[in-house]
């Protein structure tokens, strides 16, 4: 009996003892653990939960950005409307054009990432002077054969694509809001 109340006393105190937390000279804490492993104790494990909360509400975060980009188009111009990138894609909208009833925006294409790209998908956004909306509609202006890998769009590599033709009345100018919706790679 004393020997088996000597073992439990022993056993007792080596689980007292499984965990030590040890404050190192610059004020920080471990934890020694029985199995020879140890780890920070970070400040939010020995802190209230007040400075828990504030430590949450401080932690900055990245800003979401919206990838619709707004110009002004004037017809008979010979500068590019304007560059969209998005995934390592860039496009370019060159000068916009006025033909039979039609607003005519050329395009062309750079691959900048790692992967082939298959599909690019615009969405553009017409308005009048007033900032009417008068054509939103999505335009694909890249799609390759679906499994013929020559017709894929290569990284480091640039290409002319579709136009966009949009019907509309003949103006000055129009303003344009443009984003990529879908890029499809292989």
């Amino acid at each position: 009996m004393k020997s088996t109340l000597g073992l439990l006393c022993l056993f007792a105190s080596t689980i007292s003892y499984a965990a030590q937390t040890v404050t190192l000279d610059d004020g920080r804490q471990i934890q020694l653990n029985d199995d020879f492993t140890w780890h920070y104790i970070s400040q939010l494990e020995t802190s209230n939960d007040q400075q828990i909360a504030a430590a949450v509400i401080a932690t900055p975060s990245i800003p979401v950005i919206d990838r619709k980009v707004a110009t002004v188009v004037e017809l008979n111009s010979s500068k590019p409307v304007m560059q969209l990138s998005d995934s390592g894609v860039d496009v370019l909208l060159g000068a916009a054009q006025y033909d039979s009833g039609q607003l005519i925006i050329p395009t062309s294409i750079t691959n900048q990432s790692s992967q082939s790209v298959v599909l690019v998908e615009l969405e553009v956004e017409i308005l009048d002077e007033s900032g009417k909306v008068i054509v939103k509609q999505p335009y694909k202006i890249w799609s390759a054969i679906k499994r013929l890998a020559d017709t894929y769009l290569r990284p480091q590599q640039a290409i002319q694509a579709k136009p966009i033709v949009i019907d509309v009345e003949q103006a000055e100018q129009y303003q344009l809001n443009a984003r990529i919706v879908t890029i499809e790679t292989r």
